[in-house]
This record gives C-alpha cells, sequence and structure tokens, in this order.
C-alpha cells in the first residue's frame, strides 16, 4: 500500500483553501485541481509499505504524540516547479520543525527511508496548471486567508486510486497537546 504522514486541516481552514482554489479556477486554462477532502500538509512520504510494517509507523507516530501541535498559517501561494505545482505554502516554525525532524529520525531507525531535502510544508492545491496570465498576476487575484490554525491531528493516510481519483484513506492517527 502507498502511505504517507500529514497533518490535518481543520474544516474551517479547508473551506479558506477551497475560496482561494475557486479563484485560481477563474484564471486557470487548465489544471487539475486537489478535492477539498484532499488538502493536508505532508510530514513524509514513505511510499509502497507492507501492511505488515504499519506498526512500526504507528510506533513513530506514538513517539511524537506528546509534542505541541504547530501552529499554522498560510503565507503565500507558490509554485513547486519540480513538481508543476501550486500550492499554499506555511511558514516553518519549531513545532512543526521538532514534529517533523523527530518523527523521521523514529522513522530511519525503524528502516524507513525519508527525505533529506529541505523541508516545505505545504498544501497541493493545483496539479498540472495553466494560466493565460504570468503567475506573478495571478497571484495578485486570488485572496490568502492566513488565519493561523493549530493541527493537532497527525495521521497515516493510504493513496486510494480510483476511477474518480485518489482519495487518502486514514489508517492511523495520533492527536497532539495543543499549547495555550
Amino acid at each position: 500500500m502507498r502511505v504517507f504522514i500529514a497533518l490535518n486541516i481543520p474544516d474551517k481552514m479547508r473551506d479558506n483553501l477551497e475560496r482561494s482554489a475557486n479563484q485560481f479556477k477563474t484564471l486557470a486554462t487548465s489544471g487539475n485541481f486537489t478535492k477539498k477532502e484532499n488538502y493536508h500538509v505532508t510530514l513524509h512520504f514513505l511510499g509502497n509499505v507492507e501492511q505488515n510494517n504499519l506498526i512500526y509507523i504507528q510506533s513513530a507516530m506514538d513517539s511524537v504524540k506528546n509534542l505541541p501541535a504547530p501552529r499554522l498559517a498560510v503565507n503565500q501561494f507558490a509554485i513547486l516547479r519540480a513538481s508543476n505545482i501550486v500550492c499554499a505554502r506555511f511558514n516553518k516554525n519549531a513545532n512543526l520543525t521538532e514534529l517533523h525532524d523527530v518523527l523521521a529520525d523514529k522513522l530511519e531507525q525503524s528502516g524507513f527511508n525519508v527525505e533529506h531535502r529541505a523541508y516545505r510544508p505545504h498544501v497541493t492545491m493545483i496539479r498540472k496548471y495553466a494560466f493565460s496570465l504570468p503567475f506573478s498576476e495571478v497571484t495578485k487575484c486570488v485572496d490568502v486567508y492566513n488565519k493561523p490554525f493549530d493541527a493537532p491531528q497527525v495521521v497515516l493516510y493510504e493513496s486510494v486510486f480510483t476511477d474518480n481519483g485518489v482519495t487518502y484513506r486514514p489508517l492511523y492517527s495520533v492527536t497532539l497537546p495543543i499549547e495555550e
């Protein structure tokens, strides 16, 4: 099964991202728009994993459940050119960095490969995009809803490919404490 670990996005933030995506749609000449229910912030993509190894991922997730939940806010819409996607980018903060790094260490200790390139937290909004205007002009027409939100739910998802596109099925989750 193809799996990844991500932060769940609260419904209010999903609604805000969908509003921005709808503004992008009015300016796009083409693109595959991510469904609102699929919005998430990936922490670690693990790829194809045997079902009997999921217990090790769950153990790694259990090891971070006492870390404080990260507080996130969209800081901009950007293009990840290497992936040909438009995304909502978030500033990294100490809680997010610690969560990402501790989880990476625990996963590696269990034999999983994790990426060691710079972590760029984001929500994918559009794949294979095209606009009639330069992207710098497009972003001037799209509202950024950047009210900070807590992201306490860390979820192990399975990517399920269907005739209607990909959906993400939650397999396991832990809830991080929210700092006051």
